[in-house]
């Protein structure tokens, strides 16, 4: 079941340090080395968190807390991890070695808005931007945690998902230890994962993934000023949108 997470901290490095983190109500930052990496901060905290604080943590080890049933530390890890493979001129040598595909930087759900046209799409998360963008699909499914109104519960997605032709995976998922089984369970589909707390790794294309639609940061000034003024949409108002593919 660790296998995805263990690919995604594997190559990160053990020998340079974490030089700061902030962990705030809705965005977690992380910078190592030359690179700041954020995540959406998930607040359970119900189990013991870490003795050891997270700047005498190396990138790696800092990394590794995406294993922490700790959610809150987990969303460190995941910024941890996002400040390795976010990083613009990385994904840039990957294009260019023919490793990935950039696409455009449009918004997903716009993207791939004349494809919806009388298939199945469900996603998982409330992306209320999206709406607009589906209303040409046969079926729309949205599965949530705390669902409103029209929405499924999240346990239904055990018994939808494997009809589906597009799945919508959002990036806490990956912080809360769901996407294992929600990629096994959509198989059949073509998956997306979206948000600001997603890896654009394209290791993740090894466990069906077909497309990474993340988040990289354009203005890290802009962006820290927002997070530590609790902004809920920091990371999109500091960033611009990235959507990735397996070549």
């Amino acid at each position: 079941m660790w296998e995805l997470y263990d690919c995604l901290i594997e190559p990160i490095p053990d020998d340079v340090k974490v030089n700061d983190y902030f962990s705030g109500t809705y965005c977690t930052m992380v910078t190592a080395g030359s690179c700041l990496g954020t995540a959406a901060t998930n607040p359970l905290c119900t189990v013991k968190s870490r003795e050891k604080d997270v700047k005498d943590m190396s990138w790696k080890e800092a990394a590794g807390l995406i294993k922490s049933w700790n959610f809150t530390e987990a969303s460190i890890g995941a910024a941890a991890i996002n400040a390795y493979y976010n990083q613009y001129e990385s994904l840039k040598r990957l294009d260019k070695a023919g490793q990935i595909a950039m696409l455009s930087s449009e918004d997903t759900f716009l993207a791939h808005k004349t494809d919806f046209k009388g298939k199945k799409v469900a996603t998982i998360g409330h992306f209320c931007y999206a709406e607009e963008f589906l209303k040409e699909a046969g079926t729309c499914v949205i599965l949530e945690r705390d669902p409103g109104e029209n929405d499924y519960p999240d346990t239904a997605c055990e018994f939808l998902l494997e009809e589906m032709d597009y799945v919508f995976i959002t990036g806490f998922t990956l912080i809360n230890k769901t996407l294992p089984r929600l990629l096994n369970l959509a198989r059949n589909a073509k998956i997306i994962l979206v948000g600001p707390s997603i890896p654009l790794a394209p290791k993740l294309f090894e466990f069906g993934v077909s497309e990474l639609a993340g988040t990289l940061v354009r203005d890290r000034i802009l962006l820290e000023g927002l997070v530590k003024n609790e902004e809920k949409k920091a990371v999109i108002r500091a960033g611009t949108p990235v959507r990735i593919t397996e070549k």
